[in-house]
């Protein structure tokens, strides 16, 4: 007994037949055509119609994150500050300082009514911080989620606070937690002279 080819449906295409003769070129060079076939052994091309996005300037987010005193401390500024840029983000802040008392209420004025607002401050200040402005599209929630939850002990593998921190008190990192905090905070820490503004040759390989 002899045996017989099925036809075959793939996402829509029409049937492969035992009949078709699928398109050939002839052997007369570039200038050749393909040899006559029917609809059912050439069935339409599908293109998708989807297509991404152009990178949109006016997307970018720029967001604060402070390598706090305990992470200075253990000397992981370089491990978390290289973390963020390996993820894409662009750096354009950068500085090492000794927080004043002053700017430590500042930055956490929306906690001064809560029992730990003194803590808050008194860590701060306690040893030097570097902090920094990144950019990038949804730069916010994406150094957040590097990051990791707040309570460190509740913070996943594989994120700065899962991988190096073990409690709510030393969590070795802040990152504004909103794009309009983001820019409250960047305001606060950095003048605008003091944010580089610059071209990274590899932007279109990121966001492109």
């Amino acid at each position: 007994g002899g045996s017989a080819l099925h036809a075959i449906s793939i996402h829509g295409m029409a049937p492969f037949s035992s009949t078709c003769r699928p398109t050939s070129w002839t052997d007369e060079g570039n200038s050749s055509r393909p040899e006559a076939s029917n609809d059912a052994c050439n069935p339409p091309v599908m293109v998708s119609q989807t297509s991404q996005a152009p990178y949109n300037l006016n997307a970018v987010e720029r967001t604060l994150v402070i390598v706090k005193p305990d992470g200075v401390q253990r000397g992981l500024i370089g491990p978390i500050l290289g973390r963020l840029e390996s993820r894409g983000l662009k750096l354009v802040g950068l500085k090492f300082l000794q927080v004043s008392q002053g700017l430590a209420e500042q930055h956490y004025a929306i906690h001064r009514d809560k029992p730990f607002f003194q803590d808050l401050v008194s860590f701060i200040t306690s040893s030097p911080v570097v902090a920094a402005v990144l950019e990038g599209p949804t730069a916010v929630s994406v150094v957040r989620g590097i990051v990791g939850a707040t309570n460190a002990s509740q913070a996943m593998p594989g994120t700065i606070r899962g991988d190096w921190a073990l409690d709510i008190g030393h969590n070795l990192v802040h990152a504004s937690d909103s794009p309009e905090n983001g820019q409250q905070e960047v305001a606060l820490w950095f003048r605008e002279d003091e944010l580089v503004r610059w071209d990274r040759n590899l932007e279109g390989w990121i966001n492109g």
